[in-house]
């Protein structure tokens, strides 16, 4: 075979092909200068001659065609040639042509960067009809992709050939009772049980039962056993006290609690859909018909949206016990009992999701006021425990009426956690989720007997959930502003930007959702609850302004050393004024309900009279102070020389005056809060020296 084999030179050749034909010498350019002067378009090419060319060689091959897919890599000095992907060869052999062919991508990687930069020097000494370069930039270009393209399939190849079998995941599984709500993970036992077969099935599809004595005696103990488990577990039980004896003496009369059930309807339902209207009123109307026959579930219900509608009632401490605050605070301790108390096993399905996000809400509005043990986080964990953060298509058991409620309390859900993680040090930890939006629907489009949900409604209707839909379009760019706010280390300014530029983005969306609102199309079906009002504005508005606040605070104090951060210093006091603005003193008997709202709440739902808000003013106008200049020399004589007037002095002082008039709001409604009988000493004194300070 070794006469069929080509003459080996002992020098590898270097002048390029052209000019070895026609016997002339080669300078080596890349293309060489006798191609370029020739009287025809010659196309200057180099041999390949060497198997691994070496990354340093000033003249290297250029020209080289694109080698087919399954070319192979030389080992190196007496190596066999290992094709790529092949399955014949050995791991090691394996790994060692990937690393060759690494090598050789890297080295034309470097040959193609030398390449551009002899392009770039030498572009103005080029003939504009000369394109031989520019065709070896593009070849070597093509051979580089082909290369790289290669090498990732040859990856993909090796990991597919070691990496384990897998296999599908656990599909979730949705245990559903009247009494209880529980997703089966992939942890759990049942998925193993069902291959087990301990009991077969007694059921035939045959005219005749299969022994029907053995079955009827088998039932029967297996009903006196479970009926003897009751009992033991009764008997268990400790005696303890609830803190409301007796539940249904504690609520008021029918026209009293008319009037609040429709405070709450017309406030908070809108915004955290937690109860569906038509259920809900039927239910009402039972238990005034049959007090005695209402499920304890309902009654918790029932005394939670009192208590919350108490907060808005124009009468609130002035009518009597129906209205005092005390009342609101042992119905919040009686939910809580419920829910956590010997029965709490009883209450791990949706009313008692209901339940406890009614109950949160309630506690920011109580004397209690929020509580770390029964927090918006234990509520998330609940809440993925019943799997509402899955899919309601993956649970064919489910009713379109429940998927439809699933959805609305996982929205609220989020929103619950959205707010406690921006009050508190906790970072947001919400689960992995391919739940559905709500639906944009009326209460009356679905129900219990429905079959199917009727096509969503277009946004620009307004429905019983737009306002809900509305708050939940900015979720994930709020749940990102908190994930950045909550950052333990450096916060990029950049980013910083960009989410108040999409939260200020959805402000504007929100004014405009409300200022078209009366003039939309309405639905086809009926509402069940009261229209948009001043109060869902100003509330959804504020929600909104606060991430736009707390995102830019840390920069806003870094400001008076850090010009470049002056941006979000205004960021933050535009921010601060739009929630202290809320603020409007009436004296009529009947106060706006955000007005009441923040007269009576706790944490996040205080609004306009938070802290937050305030030490934010208070530092805008002390910083403003201090960057005053300084007054004019007086004169020595002021009928000759009257003081000059500085107009930047002001400019200072009319600005100043604005945010001096809005903290004197805020003494004035904190004053009033101490009037009507809560506590809060701290704000009073703390906005009352402020303003002192600033005068």
């Amino acid at each position: 075979m070794a006469e069929f084999e080509p003459r080996k030179r002992r020098r590898p050749a270097k002048s390029c092909e052209q000019c070895r034909q026609r016997k002339i010498r080669c300078d080596r350019n890349v293309p060489c200068g006798p191609c370029t002067r020739a009287r025809s378009s010659m196309d200057c090419s180099y041999r390949h001659s060497a198997p691994s060319p070496s990354p340093i060689a000033r003249y290297s091959p250029l020209h080289a065609s694109p080698r087919p897919l399954h070319f192979a890599v030389g080992l190196g000095n007496g190596g066999t040639a290992s094709h790529i992907g092949s399955g014949s060869g050995s791991t090691e052999q394996q790994e060692g042509a990937l690393s060759q062919l690494g090598s050789v991508v890297r080295d034309l990687q470097l040959r193609l960067q030398r390449l551009e930069e002899r392009l770039s020097d030498g572009a103005a000494r080029l003939p504009a009809s000369d394109s031989t370069l520019e065709q070896a930039l593009r070849e070597l270009c093509t051979k580089v992709q082909n290369l790289e393209q290669r090498l990732a399939s040859s990856d993909s190849d090796s990991t597919q050939g070691h990496e384990e079998l897998s296999i599908a995941a656990t599909s979730p599984r949705l245990h559903m009772s009247t009494r209880k709500m529980k997703l089966f993970g992939p942890t759990h036992y049942v998925h193993m049980m069902d291959k087990l077969q301990l009991v077969g099935s007694l059921e035939t599809k045959g005219p005749q039962p299969v022994c029907p004595e053995l079955r009827a005696e088998l039932t029967s103990q297996i009903r006196e056993i479970r009926d003897l488990r009751r009992s033991v577990k009764i008997e268990q039980t400790p005696r303890l006290n609830d803190p409301v004896s007796d539940l249904r003496r504690t609520i008021p009369a029918r026209s009293v609690c008319d009037e609040l059930v429709e405070c709450y309807l017309r406030t908070f339902e809108g915004i955290y859909r937690i109860e569906h209207l038509p259920s809900f009123r039927r239910e009402y109307q039972q238990f005034w018909d049959q007090p005695q026959a209402s499920a304890t579930s309902f009654l918790i219900k029932l005394v939670l949206i009192l208590g919350i509608g108490t907060t808005f009632h124009p009468q609130r401490g002035k009518a009597g016990k129906d209205y005092d605050p005390p009342l609101l605070q042992a119905w919040i301790y009686a939910a809580q009992w419920w829910l956590t108390g010997p029965t709490e096993k009883s209450t791990f399905n949706l009313d008692g999701l209901q339940i406890f996000c009614l109950l949160l809400l309630a506690r920011q509005l109580g004397p209690p006021g929020p509580s770390p043990w029964l927090s918006a986080a234990s509520l998330l964990q609940i809440a993925t425990a019943m799997g509402l953060h899955r899919d309601s298509a993956l649970f064919p058991s489910l009713s379109p009426f429940q998927s439809e409620m699933r959805a609305r309390l996982w929205a609220t859900v989020l929103e619950l956690t959205l707010q406690s993680s921006l009050e508190s040090a906790s970072p947001l930890a919400i689960p992995f989720s391919d739940a559905n939006p709500p639906s944009n629907l009326n209460d009356s489009s679905i129900d219990h007997d429905v079959k199917h949900i009727p096509p969503p409604q277009p946004i620009s209707s307004h429905t019983d959930s737009s306002l809900q839909l509305l708050l939940h379009q900015s979720f994930s760019l709020r749940a990102e502003t908190i994930q950045l706010i909550h950052r333990p280390h450096r916060i990029p300014y950049q980013k910083a930007l960009t989410l108040a530029t999409a939260l200020r983005t959805a402000c504007h969306t929100l004014t405009a959702f409300f200022t078209t609102t009366t003039t939309t199309t309405t639905t086809t079906t009926p509402k069940t609850l009261p229209s948009p009002s001043p109060f869902h504005y100003t509330h959804l508005l504020t929600t909104l302004t606060r991430y736009i606040l707390h995102l830019h605070l840390p920069f806003a104090r870094a400001s008076p050393t850090h010009p470049e951060y002056h941006f979000s210093r205004k960021l933050c006091l535009d921010a601060a004024l739009t929630i202290a603005s809320t603020i409007t003193i009436t004296p009529s008997q009947q106060p706006p309900d955000f007005l009441s709202l923040t007269t009576t709440a706790h944490g996040p739902l205080r609004g306009p009279l938070n802290l937050d808000i305030i030490s934010t003013l208070a530092h805008e106008l002390l910083t403003q102070i201090v960057e005053c200049p300084p007054p004019p020399p007086s004169s020595p004589n002021p009928n000759i020389f009257p003081p000059a007037h500085n107009p930047l002095t002001n400019l200072h002082k009319s600005t100043r005056a604005q945010i001096l008039h809005v903290l004197e709001t805020v003494q004035s409604q904190s004053l009033h809060v101490l009037q009507l009988g809560t506590p809060a000493l701290k704000r009073y004194v703390i906005v009352s020296a402020l303003v002192a300070q600033g005068l």
